[in-house]
């Protein structure tokens, strides 16, 4: 019996040995307010990412990829923990996650299974550095940095030579002011007073993952976590090496922006936050035009950094068995509904790219199934072997890998709680595969929207003021406070 007991013991540790060895190394790419059509490979010949390109085509693309909640902060605490606000409670700038919860987050559990994590870009979460810094404790590598971040550092910053695996943290950016005085890690424009000014997204990010790779336990798993700034705000700081890369081209404008249906909107909508910049792309087509270059520009200094990156996992061999997931905390508008930013249930708000390759694995696959950001959460426990907890709200990706046309959901929750001093309307909602429903919770009673997105794409027809949609409606209110009692 005893030596039964050893054999069966022995098989055990055999068949843990083996799961562990198929493990890969995960990649996961994050960008700041990405709209869905802002990549090549959605077939946008205005914008430049081939290194994207590269990857989405020999994986599986998600063609119909969401964001949770279509806002920084809260996106980011949605990714990390794979929990809606409703049950991290990160609902606003400043909030941070508690020292129970960030150990219960993906990178803090990847870790605990063995892999040697690491942070690189725009935290987000905490509205400070010293808040920002409390994420360091669950990476092994931290090469974060606080609030919106800057795109540009001199080649000497201390952020750009800290070497993120020391501790204590000694990291904020130390670069001398700007042109309009402000200094160090705060959102600094441009490259004035910069002798050797580096690109944090093209080349930054890329040093410092260099300097993890040379310095990782090589015996041990990685997850990278790249949390690039582009294409956010100042638009007008991309790397130089992309300025001529809208050359030539037209900047495709949505059909749907225009000036009488910006005029439609409720004035919920009319006095919102994105309204004054969304009604400017709609007056001054020059102001249209000059924005979405700088927007795809941005986009292309980023896609340059994830093209050195790759070459960096090749150059040591890593490639073959790093999985890479990418999409981005929101969407972006570019005019419809009058409107700029983000933070509403619009498509172009709601909507981010999104793919999953795994070189293991054949690809050119694209799947129509609906994915949302906690998806990605979820699917990066799924690669390290790990049991999905129940608090988490996504799927595992790797089953649409498997088959793309597998069951999969047919609804999600929308849920973005924070309100900006009542600058941004706060909303609930339910996508489905035919509609969208909305409620702005701040009115009393309630301002609600329903769109049918097969007659009414553009989602100008609000079908809630319509008493012949009454039982549609009634469904998806029901179905909304569903899903929010299921997020809790």
């Amino acid at each position: 019996m005893k030596r039964l007991l050893t054999t069966l013991s022995l098989i055990v540790v055999i068949i843990q040995n083996l799961a562990a060895a198929e493990r890969p190394n995960i990649v996961m790419i994050f960008t700041d307010d990405q709209r869905y059509d802002a990549v090549g490979y959605a077939g946008n010949d205005a914008v430049r990412t081939p290194n994207l390109d590269r990857l989405a085509k020999q994986g599986l693309i998600f063609r119909n990829c969401f964001v949770n909640t279509s806002i920084c902060a809260i996106s980011r605490a949605n990714l990390l923990s794979g929990q809606y606000p409703g049950r991290h409670g990160i609902d606003d700038f400043h909030k941070t996650f508690t020292s129970k919860q960030l150990g219960a987050t993906v990178p803090a559990r990847l870790r605990a299974a063995g892999y040697q994590t690491a942070f690189f870009g725009k935290w987000g979460i905490g509205d400070s550095p010293e808040r920002t810094q409390q994420g360091a404790a669950v990476f092994d590598y931290w090469a974060g940095q606080p609030m919106q971040t800057c795109f540009f550092h001199e080649s000497d910053c201390r952020y750009v030579k800290f070497d993120g695996s020391d501790r204590p943290l000694d990291d904020l950016c130390d670069c001398p002011a700007d042109a309009r005085g402000r200094t160090g890690y705060r959102n600094r424009v441009g490259r004035a007073n910069l002798e050797s000014p580096l690109h944090v997204d093209s080349e930054v990010t890329p040093i410092h993952v260099d300097r993890f790779l040379d310095g990782r336990d090589t015996e041990r798993l990685f997850c990278m976590m790249l949390f690039f700034k582009a294409p956010h705000a100042p638009f007008t700081d991309w790397d130089p090496a992309s300025e001529h890369m809208t050359d030539g081209l037209v900047m495709p404008k949505p059909a749907a922006a225009t000036l009488p249906n910006a005029e439609r909107e409720p004035e919920i909508i009319k006095q919102s936050l994105g309204r004054p910049s969304g009604m400017r792309y709609l007056e001054d087509p020059r102001w249209f035009d000059r924005h979405m270059r700088d927007y795809y520009r941005l986009i292309a200094s980023m896609d340059a950094g994830v093209g050195r990156i790759m070459q960096s996992l090749r150059r040591r061999g890593l490639d073959k068995n790093t999985v890479v997931l990418f999409t981005s905390d929101n969407g972006h508008y570019k005019g419809e509904h009058g409107l700029a930013g983000k933070w509403l249930m619009h498509e172009p708000s709601l909507r981010v790219p999104g793919f999953l390759f795994d070189p293991r694995q054949p690809g050119g696959k694209t799947t129509d199934k609906m994915v949302i950001t906690t998806d990605f959460s979820t699917t990066m426990m799924a690669l390290a072997g790990l049991d999905i907890p129940q608090d988490m709200s996504g799927r595992d990706l790797t089953t649409l890998y498997s088959n793309p046309t597998a069951p999969w959901r047919e609804d999600f929750l929308y849920d973005h709680p924070y309100g900006h001093g009542g600058k941004i309307p706060r909303t609930v909602g339910v996508r489905t595969e035919t509609h969208t429903y909305t409620r702005y919770s701040d009115p009393n009673p309630p301002f609600e929207q329903l769109f049918d997105l097969c007659a009414d794409p553009d989602q100008l027809n609000n079908l809630a003021l319509n008493p012949e949609q009454a039982d549609l409606l009634g469904q998806m209110r029901d179905r909304c406070d569903a899903l929010i009692d299921e997020c809790k």
